[in-house]
């Protein structure tokens, strides 16, 4: 599913609206939108409580059951347009369009562009010119843009893409879930391995674990994420303390050469030996530990996933991380 971009989504808005239009010759809707934020909304139709023309009919029109010809249907027609009612909505409630774009899917009329420009929008997308058999007045009205002060007067066409979209949508029930629910409590179990994609799921489902203690469990983190350098871990080499670059340096020259490399990490009176191997054309990271909480796990398990990562990208190899524990208290 792709995310309609927003001039599509609010002239798709627009549409909706005139699905309201109690007009059967040119239904009409309009948006009116700031900061990406909807204002109020229109849609052509009679005066609030009056009858539609739609009301007697799905071929009815005021002003043709009367011959009023083109020239004067103004005078004759019963609906306020779109972008008037919109404006007037606003109003209403006592909110300033000042600024505001107004999205609408048929070109403003000469009387409500000068609405448009009274009341202090800015910029107006429009689905379809306005378009009509009195040639000489749409070029005037046409004209009388570049005297309105807008600063866009452009046309907006929903691409097929979205529109085929929302023909997909429509008659789906829209929340209806799409993706397989997820469990409501995750549960590990003792002596297992699991398989986890990344340390932050893995993480995120042990916040939840409703057991108070993990007994001989195993991790394996697929693929390492972590980019923030950790601050509280310290790192031995050959039992003396090395500098964090230092020891990614060190360890990329030996797993170039192909030969296991272990290091150590400690975190408060905690110390995690790890045995680096290259297996063909990946990395593979692995460490056992007595009893660790929850806390201290979190602080290792980010601490080597940021190393790992680091490893990974410059040798441009796929590496995991394998973390064993006796016990991890939970809770």
């Amino acid at each position: 599913m792709i995310r309609a971009p927003w001039h599509e989504y609010f002239m798709l808005l627009a549409k909706i609206v005139a699905l309201r239009s109690g007009c059967n010759s040119r239904p009409s809707g309009a948006v009116i939108v700031k900061d990406k934020r909807i204002l109020a909304t229109g849609y052509n139709g009679p005066m609030p409580g009056a009858w539609h023309c739609t009301d007697r009919g799905p071929g009815y029109c005021f002003r043709r059951e009367k011959g009023i010809p083109d020239i004067d249907k103004y005078n004759f027609c019963r609906a306020t347009h779109a972008e008037a009612n919109a404006i007037a909505q606003a109003a209403r409630f006592g909110i300033s369009v000042e600024g505001a774009s107004l999205y609408c899917t048929l070109a403003p009329c000469y009387v409500c562009l000068k609405l448009i420009a009274s009341a202090g929008i800015k910029e107006v997308y429009y689905e379809h010119d306005y378009g009509s058999r009195d040639f000489e007045r749409d070029q005037f009205w046409k004209e009388a843009i570049k005297e309105a002060g807008l600063k866009k007067f452009e046309q907006v066409i929903v691409s097929e893409e979205v529109l085929t979209q929302l023909q997909e949508i429509l008659p789906y029930p829209t929340s209806k879930r799409r993706l397989a629910p997820t469990e409501f409590l995750e549960e590990f179990e003792n002596d297992k391995k699991y398989g986890l994609p990344n340390v932050e799921v893995l993480l995120n489902k042990l916040r939840y674990l409703t057991k108070q203690a993990l007994k001989d469990i195993t991790f394996v983190i697929e693929k390492p994420t972590v980019k923030e350098k950790p601050t509280e871990l310290s790192f031995y080499f050959n039992d003396k303390p090395f500098d964090l670059s230092n020891l990614i340096n060190t360890l990329e020259k030996q797993i170039n050469l192909d030969q296991k490399f272990n290091f150590a990490v400690k975190y408060e009176n905690i110390e995690v030996s790890i045995e680096v191997l290259r297996e063909a054309e990946n990395i593979r990271f692995k460490c056992s530990l007595d009893h660790c909480n929850l806390i201290s796990f979190t602080k290792i398990a980010e601490g080597l996933d940021y190393i790992i990562n680091q490893v990974s990208e410059h040798l441009s190899l796929p590496a995991r991380l394998e973390i064993s524990i006796k016990s991890l208290t939970t809770n």
